[in-house]
């Protein structure tokens, strides 16, 4: 009996991650045409560079790809999660996004399962659960502010997100929470020898506290530009904390 390696194993895995991801971005376009036509005119679908019927088949393809590709990892864990979240994604495309917290929370699950990917087909959990806590957390606050980017077209087309049922300000208020998770899971993953002195400087230097003065600068001039800054610049500092976050899990190859 062939017995494949956890290279190639991670290999099918993060091929899998990646075509689900590509495919889930697809789907999401094709379900918010009608949204995108007001909030962002200028992409792919409204723009009419492509024809919805095109971006569904190009969606349906890249679920499969990304079926296959956790299909050829033979790790029992990463097929179920490839399954689980094609079904996630394209219900969150189709009616979990339009629902307030639900869809966010689908969101964030599934950036942090791309790191839960890795650990399944490593066989080491560990590592890959604290980048996808964090993962998790700052991609509930982007998301956050991306409903308060799209408040109008979400409105005029009946979207419950948090924004349309509570204000724009809520979503400030929302974010506080993540944020403030993230913040005491650093404190605990440094209080236990899982984080660098240094990792959680770098951690509170170049992500928190930026983090925190753009929330504020956010709440300070709560308007459709400044959100659309926001998402832009969370983008840049999401990438920044996964750098970061290399030191930690180099350390934890030391410890485990």
């Amino acid at each position: 009996m062939h017995v494949i390696s956890w290279e190639s194993s991670l290999v099918w895995a993060v091929l899998s991650a990646f075509f689900i991801s590509a495919a889930g971005y697809v789907i999401n376009d094709f379900f918010d045409l009608e949204i995108d036509i007001i909030n962002r005119p200028e992409r792919i679908l409204p723009s009419r560079k492509i024809s919805p019927k095109t971006a569904y088949l190009y969606s349906v393809i890249l679920f499969i790809l990304g079926l296959l590709s956790a299909a050829l990892s033979q790790n029992t864990n990463c097929i179920i999660l490839a399954f689980v979240n094609t079904l996630l994604l394209f219900y969150y495309a189709k009616y979990f996004k339009q629902i307030m917290i639900l869809g966010n929370l689908v969101v964030a699950w599934a950036a942090a399962s791309t790191f839960i990917f890795g650990a399944f087909a490593t066989e080491n959990l560990t590592h890959g659960l604290i980048p996808a806590v964090f993962a998790f957390l700052y991609t509930m606050i982007r998301e956050f502010i991306k409903d308060a980017e799209d408040v109008e077209g979400d409105r005029d087309l009946g979207a419950k997100t948090l924004p349309v049922l509570a204000g724009v300000d809520s979503v400030i208020y929302a974010s506080i929470i993540p944020f403030s998770i993230m913040i005491g899971f650093s404190i605990y993953l440094n209080r236990k020898m899982l984080m660098p002195f240094h990792t959680y400087i770098l951690m509170n230097l170049l992500v928190n506290i930026p983090l925190l003065v753009y929330l504020i600068k956010l709440r300070l001039k709560p308007t459709k530009q400044s959100f659309s800054k926001a998402s832009k610049f969370f983008k840049l500092n999401m990438l920044i904390l996964l750098i970061v976050l290399l030191s930690a899990i180099i350390n934890l190859e030391k410890i485990l």
